[in-house]
């Protein structure tokens, strides 16, 4: 399971259909070296965030901050490139964390907390889409990390 975790590979799977509309959604996430303070690449469909890495204890936890994020949504418009200063720094991904431990079934659990700021008033309006949107990319990641592993281990 942690080489699923450091090693994601590309997302293969569909986003959902909202998404297809300019919402941000994971495609992929690579480590660049190994434990604390290495870097993360999370390529999102928006854009290519940075990440830093904070916590390294492999089969245990990987936790990182977001150096540099992605805008949340790409504008929908005719042209190609649309610069839109109103999609940018609203909403926030500011750390995440990948935590494993042992089922009482013998199989191994994965737990991904993820933290975000929403800076879009108003917020009581704003905050169910952007939890929606958060629990959506939260579970294609761990959906990719499960078929991952599953797909290695029949290989062992």
């Amino acid at each position: 399971m942690w080489q699923s975790i450091i090693d994601m590979g590309s997302i293969d799977v569909p986003p959902a259909p909202p998404f297809r509309l300019g919402i941000a959604y994971p495609l992929r996430g690579e480590i660049l070296g190994e434990g604390v303070g290495a870097l993360r690449h999370g390529v999102f469909s928006t854009g290519t965030a940075v990440e830093r890495v904070t916590e390294w204890v492999p089969n245990k936890k990987l936790a990182y901050v977001v150096v540099v994020d992605v805008p949340a949504l790409i504008e929908l418009s005719p042209y190609d490139h649309v610069y839109a200063p109103h999609t940018v720094g609203y909403f926030s991904t500011k750390l995440s964390t990948f935590e494993l431990s042992a089922s009482t079934n013998g199989n191994t659990e994965i737990t991904l907390q993820t933290s975000h700021e929403l800076k879009l008033d108003p917020v009581f309006y704003w905050l169910p889409m952007a939890k929606w949107v958060v629990h959506e990319n939260n579970a294609r990641v761990l959906a990719h990390i499960k078929r991952n592993a599953e797909r290695q281990n029949r290989l062992q």
